[in-house]
């Protein structure tokens, strides 16, 4: 995309047509206005800012959680009386086909691809008709969304339109013809649904594989200006840091006066590529460390690499006499990116408190961009801008994978905010995994819960899940990088595919994944009791690659607590869930999530608790206070819990963590495991460290050159809180 601006100025008028890729502009006292789904939402004070929270996303319970409905193009759309492209976001759908003879065998191949038992682009390359896209596994490609079909000719039979008509789509009309483009582009879809399509051609089974979205046009864009104060201190690190281009001209007068490190890396016109370099604090979940590989993947793709941790530069210091010395100091990043959890307490705060440093720079006249991503990001929004200025980007989770279009306006010169609802798009460059043996995989973004304590409905938005084939695309990619190990990420990962047309099941996923050639270990988080199935827990039984541990937060033993946090499942529901484990894999690790303290929790409610937890002995239990997060029901209610009572719960429940995860791990004394060897050991760089398939960590002695990615037997030689420590064997696996 260019990096220059462009503005439309809208015009209020009649709309003749519209499809459901193609909504109307929504006008607010003449300025283009995003479109709300969230007017009737109950909000809180933001902690940082003292202002509402940035609600993208219905929060309330029984309110709509369709991403095709939730997430509304109406962002300055232009009037399609006025003559000239759409300014609609949303661009193009990307889209492969099965052409059928008839409908029985279209409908009877669906509900295979439905329950996983084919692939889509398997079964292209072996039964469609359409010898134009059967080689490339039905792949049609993107479809441009600003077709009109007012001068439809209804499927000419030789595929012809009238030649007056401006079609961005004619090329397709062989192959996937005008009205079955009509049919798809006026029904609402997202990625991974799949519909049934006829044309004069016949039946097409066509599925939307993708979506190309503008996300320039979905943020909010503050044109900021910032003087170089005189004097100083002057960090010589390229040419853009004094002002110059890569002619030598001064580059101030080029869209922004921030002194162009970004911009020189971004700028097409640039013919000099410069060493950029950016750091990056991750905080939070397992979604969040995904996020940052993809954040890291768009950085470097643009040239911009990782700081290393002793890199030195020259620093230019004035004398008093007017001349000037150079001195050494530790290398400050370019480009600096937060990517913030808003879960626990306090989270605001830090992030405050981080980039602290780095504005400072900012302020002292260094040539600093400064990234807040993340779920604080979306929660905050526009606010974090007006208490901390010198931010140039705020970006929603949703954006993870497209920090390198929303940099093209931050080269420019502007603030940058983007988090606004919008369809999760494919990865456009490859992930910076942080791991050359163990990957993430993302399987389905957002939550559509509403439990009252939790904020990731509000940050992270509702459900959409990836199409099952750009899973194992990116599966089999990863094993063919030599990855050993796959996790399958989601907040609500139980309920991949309920949002698809038609609806999955994430208990196939399991089990066509596991089936990949290869990949020797698969896992997955986060699993909820309420949409947890018992077929989800037979398909890790009978999947040779799945590992035999869960993940399975329960929250509280108490059902009266259970419900006013709106879980949607009981205590007994839990435990049926676990005695399944247990029938079908014994040896099982179990771990959850528990919150002490929630408002109205009684000490019988917190004894519930404990209850559960001698009941099942989890190898670990992640333990929390609770703690009021903004835009959650529970924050405002009157029972709260006294901070005394909620630290002396966390201790005694933390007490009894300890007693189990030791209890757990001592039963491995003197097996004999299989363990996944990762890493080095930080504290003992003579040793390796690994997991078991029940994920205990593992320490035993070895060369990491020679052991990463490699599956060796162990035999345990003793047993720690968290740990077990052992040597390899030739010895069998221990049977249990």
């Amino acid at each position: 995309m260019s990096a220059v601006a462009t503005i439309v100025l809208l015009v209020l008028a009649p709309i003749p047509r519209t499809h459901a890729f193609q909504p109307q502009s929504s006008l607010r006292h003449g300025v283009p206005s995003l479109y709300s789904t969230t007017e009737n939402a109950e909000v809180i004070t933001g902690p940082i800012t003292g202002t509402q929270t940035n609600i993208k996303y219905p929060t309330a319970r029984g309110s709509e959680v369709d991403s095709r409905l939730i997430i509304n193009y109406k962002t300055k759309n232009r009037d399609e009386s006025i003559p000239g492209p759409s300014s609609s976001p949303l661009l193009a759908l990307r889209l492969s086909h099965i052409l059928f003879a008839s409908h029985e065998l279209a409908t009877q191949t669906l509900e295979k691809l439905t329950k996983a038992e084919l692939n889509f682009e398997e079964m292209a390359k072996a039964v469609s008709n359409c010898f134009e896209t059967r080689e490339e596994g039905g792949e049609v490609g993107w479809v441009n969304i600003s077709e009109d079909f007012t001068a439809d000719d209804d499927d000419a039979i030789d595929g012809s339109t009238p030649e007056t008509t401006k079609n961005p789509n004619q090329h397709l009309d062989l192959i996937l013809p005008p009205s079955a483009r009509k049919h798809i582009l006026s029904t609402l879809t997202k990625p991974g649904d799949t519909l049934l399509v006829e044309s004069f051609r016949g039946v097409h089974l066509v599925q939307i594989v993708d979506v190309m979205i503008d996300v320039r046009k979905l943020s909010y864009v503050k044109a900021k200006r910032v003087e170089k104060p005189e004097g100083g201190t002057m960090i010589i690190q390229n040419d853009m840091e004094l002002g110059k281009n890569a002619d030598g001209k001064d580059s101030h007068g080029r869209g922004t006066k921030l002194a162009g490190v970004l911009g020189g890396a971004l700028l097409e016109d640039n013919p000099r590529k410069l060493d950029l370099t950016y750091k990056i604090e991750t905080m939070g979940c397992q979604m969040n460390l995904s996020d940052s590989e993809r954040i890291e993947g768009q950085l470097m793709n643009l040239g911009i690499r990782p700081l290393g941790e002793d890199e030195m530069i020259d620093v230019q210091v004035r004398t008093n006499n007017g001349g000037s010395k150079i001195k050494q100091r530790k290398k400050e990043p370019d480009v600096v990116v937060l990517n913030t959890c808003s879960i626990r307490d306090h989270a605001e705060q830090k992030v405050y408190s981080y980039l602290g440093p780095h504005t400072k720079r900012k302020r002292a006249g260094e040539d600093i961009t400064i990234i807040v991503a993340g779920c604080v990001a979306q929660q905050e929004g526009l606010s974090l801008l007006r208490r901390i200025p010198e931010i140039d980007l705020v970006m929603g989770p949703q954006y993870a994978n497209r920090i390198g279009d929303l940099l093209e306006d931050v080269a420019n010169g502007n603030q940058v905010v983007a988090t606004e609802a919008s369809h999760i798009m494919e990865d456009s460059t490859k992930p910076r995994r942080q791991s050359s043996t163990c990957a993430w995989v993302n399987v389905i973004y957002g939550c559509n819960e509403r439990c009252t304590y939790c904020i990731v409905p509000t940050t992270r938005g509702v459900e959409q899940s990836r199409p099952v084939e750009s899973i194992l695309e990116e599966v089999k990619e990863l094993v063919s990088q030599g990855f050993k190990e796959v996790t399958l990420l989601g907040q609500n990962i139980d309920a991949y595919g309920r949002d698809m047309i038609p609806k999955r099941k994430f208990s196939d996923l399991l089990r066509i994944v596991g089936e990949t050639s290869g990949l020797e270990r698969l896992r997955f988080v986060t699993s909820h009791p309420r949409y947890m199935s018992l077929g989800c827990i037979d398909a890790v039984a009978d999947t040779k690659a799945a590992c035999e541990y869960f993940h399975i937060p329960f929250q509280s033993g108490s059902n009266k607590i259970l419900k006013e946090m709106g879980r949607g499942h009981t205590r007994e529901k839990f435990l049926q869930i676990v005695d399944r484990v247990r029938e079908r894999l014994p040896d099982a690790g179990i771990s959850a999530d528990v919150i002490v303290g929630f408002p109205g929790e009684t000490e019988q409610d917190f004894l519930d608790t404990l209850s559960i937890m001698e009941t099942v002995k989890f190898d670990n239990v992640n333990t929390a206070a609770y703690s009021p997060r903004p835009n959650t029901p529970a924050a405002v209610w009157e029972n709260q819990i006294s901070d005394s009572v909620k630290q002396d719960r966390l201790r005694r429940i933390n007490e009894l963590n300890l007693k189990h995860a030791t209890e757990r791990r001592a039963r491995m004394m003197d097996r004999v495991v299989e363990v996944l060897v990762e890493e080095r050991n930080v504290k003992v760089p003579t040793q390796v460290m690994g997991r078991t398939t029940h994920n205990y960590i593992v320490y035993l002695d070895g060369n990491i050159d020679d052991l990463r990615g490699k599956v060796v037997n162990v035999k345990v030689e003793q047993c720690q809180r968290y740990y077990l420590v052992g040597k390899i064997t030739e010895e069998e696996v221990t049977k249990v």
